[in-house]
């Protein structure tokens, strides 16, 4: 008897304890929370947990094109005043990144070429204004990807420097976007296949890797990455390799035609040889 006195007078303690708990401020209170100043990907981010968040934009070699930057008033409500933010180039964040993610050489990001990009006010500073009552505002890169190179991997870097209000975000502070000129080859292909991996039609989708290089999926199939590339000179198509089968073997047939924009490629890999030709849409 005593011992079931004992629990029930425990339970009630408890009870109060609890009900005491509740009473009181919760954990987290919308209403004191800070808002958060940072800038939103405009692609998926290439390396999630990296030192500072890396966007690869592709651009059509075109005399004149745009990067929208976003700048974000994160947090339960819409910004409470007008924000003034202030963004800017920062260059060392490049040599970071690389540092970061065990870049060197080709592989490493520098600074886009001054005569490439221009801010808004053609300076390195930009202030930009998220209005009252509203959570975002964006500006303007103007950006000449004609004249985008493929000696390196060129990005531009920013960082939010201050802000008038809120805290400035330790993860999205600072936004890395990484320019890609495309080549002519890049975009969708119909496309035919045969040989050792059977025979079929699909569209298949060329990513530039560099000045004369593509890559895409294993005969449209496979997550096989296989990479073509065009000799500028004599038009001639050559599978380099496809990803975990090795260096390919071409044959004489293989070309690409300006005139029709097509690609046709006979190659073996490994103990596998395909024919395939692609039709640029």
């Amino acid at each position: 008897m005593k011992n079931i006195l004992y629990r029930i007078g425990m339970f009630g303690v408890a009870a109060l304890t609890l009900t005491s708990c509740l009473d009181e401020d919760p954990l987290f209170d919308p209403e004191k929370t800070t808002g958060i100043i940072e800038f939103v990907e405009q692609a998926p981010l290439v390396a999630v947990g990296s030192v500072y968040p890396l966007n690869k934009l592709t651009f059509e070699a075109v005399p004149a094109d745009q990067i929208e930057v976003i700048v974000q008033y994160s947090g339960a409500y819409d910004a409470p005043e007008d924000l003034v933010v202030t963004v800017e180039l920062s260059p060392s964040d490049l040599p970071a990144y690389n540092a970061d993610q065990g870049l060197t050489g080709v592989d490493q990001y520098v600074m886009l070429d001054a005569g490439s990009y221009t801010l808004p006010g053609g300076g390195s500073t930009v202030s930009v204004t998220i209005p009252k009552g509203e959570k975002r505002v964006s500006f303007m890169i103007d950006v000449k990807p004609d004249k985008f190179k493929f000696d390196a991997n060129y990005a531009i870097p920013l960082k939010i420097s201050s802000a008038s209000s809120g805290v400035v975000s330790g993860n999205f502070g600072h936004m890395i976007y990484a320019v890609i000129p495309n080549n002519q080859w890049a975009g969708d292909y119909d496309h035919t296949y045969s040989g050792s991996l059977g025979s079929g039609s699909n569209v298949v989708h060329m990513t530039t890797i560099g000045e004369f290089r593509t890559t895409s999926s294993l005969i449209g199939v496979y997550s096989n990455q296989t990479i073509i590339e065009i000799d500028p000179v004599n038009n001639y198509a050559s599978v380099i390799s496809v990803s975990g089968l090795g260096n390919a073997t071409n044959y004489p047939e293989n070309f690409w035609d300006p005139a029709t924009k097509t690609i046709h490629v006979k190659y073996t890999v490994g103990s596998r040889t395909m024919t395939e030709t692609y039709v640029k849409k």
